[in-house]
């Protein structure tokens, strides 16, 4: 459970304010909520899919301790790179002629493939060994983050600077770098 949790909540607070969010946003502007709803789960499931299926082999070769301390690392870098990355990513979307669905899941398949979330859940997977609560909880954590950017990013937009959105993400990253350099201690 631990695993599911952690990764909810490392991957919907950092993508609080990020790409995908944005494009979620955006999408939903043009396109039937419910269809932006049922393409971006699909892109969410496809690309943290891949990250679990590599984060589960990276162990049979690596030592599991060795794997969490550049997990922790890795998390540790992540949020000191949001810390230094606070410009909002461009918000273009450019229809295909293969249908919205398509569109949608291609759009954000591609531009969250090898994004810091991607990287963290074959991270996590690699930490934890529980492939499954780590797909699980990387993908709600997306889709929530972007369900919740459909029904009001714009009202937070307007109250909360996505500069403050940014730094708790990077924040988040922080902490759970340092959770898991502790925990590879005793492993």
């Amino acid at each position: 459970m631990d695993a599911l949790i952690s990764s909810f909540i490392l991957v919907f607070t950092s993508e609080m304010g990020d790409k995908s969010q944005l494009m979620s946003i955006a999408f939903a502007t043009f396109i039937k909520v419910r269809t932006v709803l049922i393409s971006i789960f699909i892109a969410a499931v496809i690309n943290n899919g891949i990250a679990v299926l590599f984060g589960t082999y990276l162990t049979e070769y690596i030592p599991i301790k060795y794997i969490r301390i550049l997990a922790a690392i890795s998390f540790l870098v992540f949020g000191l790179l949001a810390l230094k990355n606070d410009q909002t990513e461009d918000k273009k979307i450019i229809k295909s002629k293969y249908g919205s669905a398509a569109t949608i899941i291609s759009t954000y398949f591609f531009s969250e493939f090898g994004d810091k979330t991607q990287l963290a859940a074959i991270a996590l997977t690699a930490a934890y060994k529980n492939p499954i609560n780590v797909l699980v909880g990387t993908t709600l954590g997306i889709f929530t983050a972007d369900v919740i950017g459909i029904l009001i990013g714009v009202y937070l937009n307007k109250k909360i600077p996505s500069k403050i959105l940014h730094y708790i993400s990077a924040g988040m990253f922080i902490i759970f770098g340092f959770i898991t350099l502790y925990k590879s201690r005793f492993m």
